[in-house]
C-alpha cells in the first residue's frame, strides 16, 4: 500500500511539472472543444496507410488527388445542406434535443441567466441529478457545455422552457456558413512534367523494410 502511494505521489509531481495548458481540458482555455487525442494525425495515418511504401512522386500525387476528392465531396454536401449546421453536427444536436423533454427547470435569476435543471429518475434508480446553468457565462455544472462547446441537454431544456432559440448558443464554427467557407477553395491543375522546373537537389531515398517478423522466420519476401 505504501509503495502504491509513493508511486502516486511521484506521478503527481511529474504531472505538475508539465504545461497544464497543453495537456488538460481544465486549463486549455476552451480552445480544443474537448479534443484530447490525436484524431487528426490518426485520420491522416489511416488514409495514407496503404500509400506509405509508394515512391515519393506517387505519394504526393495520391495525397493531392485525395484532397481534391474530399474537398469536392464536402463542398457538394455543404452546398446541398438545408440544416443550420452540417449534417453530423445537426444529427448530434437532434440526439441531445431528445433528452430535455423530461428535465425539470427552475428559474433563479433570468436576468443573469441562472437556472437549475433536474434530470428525471430512471427505472434503474439513477438520475434525479441537479445541475446549475449559467447562460450568460455559457457554463453548466455538468461540464459538457464548456468541454465540447455544443449546448448540453440542460441548455436545451431551459430554451424549451423559455421558448427561445437554441441555435444562438451554438458557436459560429459549427455553422453551415463556416462549413461552406472551409471547402470553397479550388485546387489548381498540376501541369505536365514537361513544364516542371529542374531543382538542383541530389537526394537519395531508401525503401523501408517491409518484411514482417513472421515472414522473416519463413524466409518469405514481398
Amino acid at each position: 500500500m505504501k509503495e502504491i502511494q509513493e508511486r502516486n505521489v511521484d506521478a503527481y509531481i511529474y504531472l505538475m511539472k508539465l504545461d497544464t495548458e497543453k495537456c488538460t481540458l481544465l486549463h486549455n482555455g476552451g480552445h480544443r472543444d474537448g479534443i484530447m487525442i490525436t484524431d487528426i494525425s490518426e485520420a491522416v495515418n489511416s488514409v495514407l496507410k496503404k500509400a506509405r511504401v509508394l515512391p515519393l512522386k506517387a505519394l504526393v500525387e495520391l495525397i493531392f488527388n485525395k484532397l481534391v476528392k474530399y474537398f469536392h465531396q464536402h463542398r457538394e454536401e455543404a452546398e446541398n445542406c438545408v440544416h443550420p449546421f452540417p449534417t453530423r453536427i445537426f444529427d448530434k444536436f437532434l440526439r441531445i434535443e431528445m433528452k430535455p423533454r423530461e428535465h425539470k427547470v427552475t428559474t433563479y435569476n433570468p436576468r443573469e441567466g441562472i437556472y437549475v435543471v433536474r434530470s428525471p429518475i430512471r427505472v434503474s434508480g439513477t438520475g434525479n441529478n441537479v445541475y446549475t446553468l449559467r447562460l450568460n457565462n455559457k457554463s453548466c455544472s455538468c461540464g459538457k457545455w464548456q468541454t465540447y462547446t455544443l449546448p448540453c441537454s440542460h441548455v436545451l431544456a431551459v430554451c424549451r422552457e423559455n421558448r427561445s432559440r437554441t441555435d444562438t448558443y451554438v458557436p459560429e464554427i459549427y455553422s453551415r456558413q463556416t462549413y461552406r467557407r472551409t471547402y470553397q477553395a479550388n485546387f489548381h491543375l498540376v501541369l505536365s512534367e514537361n513544364f516542371w522546373r529542374d531543382i538542383p537537389l541530389n537526394l537519395t531515398f531508401y525503401p523501408p523494410n517491409m518484411k514482417k517478423e513472421q515472414d522473416k522466420k519463413q524466409g518469405k519476401r514481398f
